[in-house]
């Protein structure tokens, strides 16, 4: 039963991706929308520069006219004066429309960027740590900027110059329009390059982007094991490992460019064709009389002006197709969901007394690993109970129960008869502080650092903690006392002084049920006397759950659980479970004799 309830346990699963067609819409409906207002100036301007390249090209016609060949005097500085202001006026316009649209951008990858994260973190324990972090700062930056280059690139790809297109387009018509349709006849076989091209991009991309994302996991790995790399000399084979990676993506960002540099060129020869077609075709007419100079200087010029909008736009289908590659790989992250999640009906958990059971809870990671097996435990209201047990017995996994990080698949769990599945996760967490081995420091102020314990906290409530955690006297000898950052993994401070921290931080939270998961194990014999002090005055009236690490806080525990392969194999105090000669006796044996003198017990976690 066990097994099979854990194999059908539901798992986040990444979202099926999505056609070019839903994400645009997508994009357009969640994070462009939202800047309407913006757009609309975009597009403003994009008509009013598309225009004034109209009249540049409307303008050859009068000027080869008016000074050429009827030399009106009075047209040599009045049309000069009405191209500069027609220049002016397109370079504002463009002006303006870059610097709108470059804000639109920077706005939509800004909201992208605090959407995945918030998504990822979420996630629940399970699901969050199926997926490597270097992989999520691939996505997290390199698609982002993709994405970004994408918008920029092809709104206005899309809007100035299909614009300008269209302003061509009329100048020509009005000019000549069987020149205008003989131009106009080879834009298909442009579109079936481009399209080509484009498929063929939005695949090297994914790849390229995919490949990017084995790096950064590669690169991440060789960054957090430096210290193993250089002692054991494997230098060259972090290096080759990197290279293999390198040389892959490469070789797929060679193929997008190869896709990407082919759209101009191929644009470029179709329209040779075009404008030789159309040379031939305005000599005919000009040897019988039906074009005149200026017509055909007008058709030309606005011919060969619009030959720069249409080679934008056969790279427009490629800038989409990267930016589209970029974008499914990004809603991918931003769909996933939590599967443990408030359920509607359920409350706030109303602490009385943090009274804890156990109520023959079964539970296992994977199918074939069982963690808990029928584990009944009754932690009594403001008792302090121990969890001892080899290596793997199963005692994080209560803690991991406990906090929800993970629901049990069979059994339940109740705080003051409240099972924790039906109250909010929010106040569940709330009244539980957990100080584990392992202590967590952002790279912020000590300050900052403990302050995470309870929002809202004084300085003075904080250098309080402080003290009682006896970490109060090192800070004030960091270089910035409390404002001194601690560093990337907290590295300019030593284990012990980390630890102290993260007590504090507990401290300062003073939930009614406290969690020690090897606390002091970081310390040494003088700070963990000091702290062992603290934690009295901590643990007082509050129902404190211990995973066993030091002989001390074993001697004075109310009750001690032994554990085994997932179950409660013992359980008692000290001196009973010494007495009954099992497991417990066999580890205090083994792990504790040598701790009479408050030396660390390595009883496992």
């Amino acid at each position: 039963m066990l097994d099979r309830a854990v194999h059908d346990r539901p798992t986040a699963m990444p979202p099926a991706q999505l056609n070019d067609l839903r994400i645009l819409r997508r994009l357009a409906r969640d994070y462009l929308g939202r800047r309407k207002g913006a757009l609309a100036v975009a597009v403003v301007c994009m008509v009013v520069a598309a225009a004034m390249n109209g009249l540049i090209a409307w303008m050859l016609g009068p000027v080869v006219k008016q000074i050429f060949l009827q030399r009106n005097l009075q047209m040599i500085i009045g049309l000069p004066l009405a191209v500069i202001a027609i220049v002016v006026v397109r370079a504002l316009a463009t002006f303006w429309q870059e610097t709108t649209l470059t804000g639109i951008a920077e706005r939509v990858v800004s909201d992208v960027q605090r959407d995945m994260l918030a998504s990822q973190i979420r996630l629940d324990i399970a699901a969050f740590s199926d997926v490597h972090s270097g992989e999520l700062v691939s996505k997290f930056l390199y698609d982002a900027t993709l994405l970004r280059g994408s918008i920029t690139r092809s709104i206005p790809t899309l809007g100035t110059q299909f614009l300008t297109l269209i302003a061509m387009a009329g100048v020509m018509i009005y000019d000549d329009w069987q020149l205008a349709v003989i131009s106009v006849v080879l834009l298909p076989p442009v579109a079936w390059v481009t399209g080509t091209l484009g498929r063929s991009l939005k695949k090297s991309s994914q790849r390229s982007m995919e490949e990017t994302s084995s790096l950064s996991r590669t690169l991440s790995e060789a960054l957090a094991g430096r210290r193993i790399i250089k002692a054991y000399n494997l230098e060259a084979h972090a290096v080759e490992n990197a290279d293999v990676r390198i040389q892959a993506r490469l070789r797929y960002i060679l193929r997008a460019v190869r896709s990407r540099a082919a759209a101009v060129p191929a644009t470029d020869l179709i329209g040779g064709v075009a404008i030789a077609l159309t040379f031939a075709f305005a000599g005919y007419q000009t040897l019988h009389g039906q074009l005149t100079i200026d017509k055909f200087t007008s058709f030309v010029g606005a011919m060969l002006l619009a030959q720069q909008p249409v080679r934008m736009l056969s790279q427009l289908w490629t800038i989409l197709a990267e930016g589209s590659a970029a974008a499914n790989r990004i809603f991918v992250v931003i769909d996933q969901h939590p599967k443990i999640v408030d359920t509607p009906g359920t409350r706030p958990l109303l602490v009385a007394a943090a009274a804890i059971r156990f109520d023959n809870v079964s539970f296992g990671y994977h199918a074939d690993a069982i963690a808990l097996d029928r584990v009944t435990l009754d932690i009594p209201a403001g008792k302090k109970v121990a969890l001892v047990g080899p290596s793997g017995a199963g005692k994080s996994t209560i803690f991991n129960i406990l906090l929800r990080f993970y629901d049990c698949d069979f059994g339940t769990v109740t705080i003051d008869g409240q099972d924790i599945a039906h109250v909010t996760l929010e106040s569940l967490r709330n009244n539980i502080a957990l100080v584990t081995q392992e202590s967590i420091l952002f790279d912020e102020s000590v300050a900052d650092n403990i302050a995470l314990g309870r929002k809202g906290a004084t300085r003075e409530e904080i250098i309080e903690a402080a003290r009682n955690a006896a970490a109060d006297g090192f800070i004030r000898e960091l270089p910035d006392g409390y404002e001194t950052r601690v560093g990337e993994g907290a590295l300019k401070l030593s284990g012990g002084q980390r630890q102290r921290l993260a007590i504090a931080r507990a401290m300062l939270r003073n939930a009614p049920i406290l969690l020690l998961d090897e606390a002091t194990s970081a310390l040494d014999t003088e700070s963990e006397r000091q702290v062992q002090d603290a934690l009295a005055r901590l643990m007082t009236g509050k129902t404190t759950i211990v995973i066993a690490h030091r002989l001390s806080t074993v001697l004075d525990a109310d009750r001690i659980y032994v554990m085994d392969r997932g179950r409660v194999v013992e359980a008692g105090t000290h001196a009973e479970l010494l007495a009954r000669k099992g497991l417990y006796a066999r580890l205090y044996q083994h792990d504790f004799r040598d701790e009479q003198d408050e030396e660390p017990m390595a009883i496992g976690a």
